[in-house]
């Protein structure tokens, strides 16, 4: 897929998840935070941080299901979790439906050379973070969303599962 086309799927993603903010903590400032447990010795680091609680759970699960959770369901070097205004959030859950969750947005890629977002399916990262941040807000983990995505024979089952968390 050409750069120009990346980067309109990017912005159209970015626009979504926008609209998606008005209902779901807009404002809120938040960090990725990364730790390589390979070499335990490296500080934990911030990634990535801005504003918005869709478009930050949108970064972690961009590199949690990138660089976490390998092609294959290997369990990669590299773990991410989220700092905010109200707390800290890790992904935590079934780990085929983490599996199954990083099919759906990244398909057969094995590494993610143009940003994380960037190489991820827009529509399904939204998708992703925006149930996320809605079970955040409710004081809830991400548990009963990989439990869905491992229970659901696709992804439009999955998805119509969504409003039900």
């Amino acid at each position: 897929m050409p750069l120009q086309d990346v980067e309109a799927l990017r912005q159209e993603s970015i626009a979504g998840a926008d609209r998606l903010e008005a209902q779901v903590e807009p404002d809120a400032h938040w960090e990725v935070w990364y730790r390589d447990m390979f070499d335990r010795e490296c500080p934990p680091s911030v990634d990535v941080s801005g504003r918005g609680l869709v478009l930050g759970l949108m970064e972690l699960w961009a590199r949690h299901l990138c660089e976490t959770v390998r092609l294959g369901g290997s369990l990669g070097f590299s773990r991410f979790h989220l700092r905010w205004d109200q707390g800290h959030i890790t992904i935590e859950g079934d780990w085929e439906g983490a599996v199954r969750l990083r099919e759906w947005v990244f398909g057969t890629k094995q590494h993610c050379a143009s940003g994380y977002v960037n190489e991820a399916d827009s529509r399904v990262l939204t998708i992703i973070a925006t149930t996320h941040a809605r079970l955040a807000a409710a004081g809830r983990t991400s548990e009963p969303m990989l439990a869905a995505a491992a229970e659901a024979p696709d992804w439009d089952d999955f998805e119509a599962r969504l409003p039900e968390l």
